[in-house]
């Protein structure tokens, strides 16, 4: 998608990979529900899921250090104390590392929030493709539901960062339609949306993937 010209595609890609306004990756669903599910239900249950949280949390994989360095959960000396289901949220974040794949962030999330209105969308939308869902509904959608009535409690909301296949191929969609003409007034948005198709179109690469996404 091309609506005006920009900057290097080659500077874009490095921007998109490494963002200031975050990270992106794209998660293998399938995979990691299975692994976080058969680690809750083994006859150890929660020691075993907090060991291989641990694991992974002192392993020194580049992908896995730069995904855990944007988390915000307790660490190893907290999980050690009360091996519980107070964890299990943080258990569910930290096993997501060994399941993703680098790809390119949006490089102005906030400006794509804030502009698409301007350019037909509705704010609700707008918001959903530049912050993503909530996380809590990505494991209610894969998980268990025994599972997820234990993270439920625990879990609340705020933890947005993640798109569907669906989400992505309907914002490729809708700025594919969009009228050159909206943009007369609003050149400044004309590399922020052409940025956004890229990395969504990027993501649809793999189908059976999500994207997720964490502000640095």
């Amino acid at each position: 998608m091309k609506i005006a010209a920009t900057e290097s595609g080659a500077n874009r890609e490095l921007e998109g990979t490494v963002s200031r306004q975050g990270r992106a990756w794209m998660l293998d669903v399938i995979a990691f529900h299975h692994e976080f599910e058969v680690f809750l239900s083994t006859s150890r249950g929660l020691i075993d899921l907090r060991d291989r949280a641990v694991r992974i949390w002192d392993s020194q994989e580049g992908t896995v250090r730069d995904y855990l360095s944007l988390l915000t959960v307790s660490g190893p000396e907290t999980w050690s104390v009360s091996c519980d289901d107070d964890n299990l949220v943080d258990w569910y974040r930290v096993l997501m590392a060994t399941h993703l794949t680098p790809t390119r962030a949006l490089q102005s999330p906030a400006t794509l929030r804030r502009g698409l209105p301007a350019l037909g969308w509705h704010a609700t939308e707008a918001r959903r493709v530049s912050r993503g869902r909530e996380l809590l509904t990505l494991a209610e959608r894969h998980l268990s539901s025994s599972a997820i009535e234990r993270l439920l409690p625990r879990f609340g909301w705020g933890h947005k960062g993640w798109l569907d296949q669906d989400d992505l191929e309907g914002a490729l969609v809708k700025m594919r339609s969009l009228d050159r003409r909206a943009f007369r007034d609003c050149q400044d948005l004309v590399p922020v949306v052409e940025d956004a198709f890229e990395v969504f179109e990027a993501a649809t690469r793999k189908p059976d993937h999500v994207l997720l996404t964490l502000a640095s």
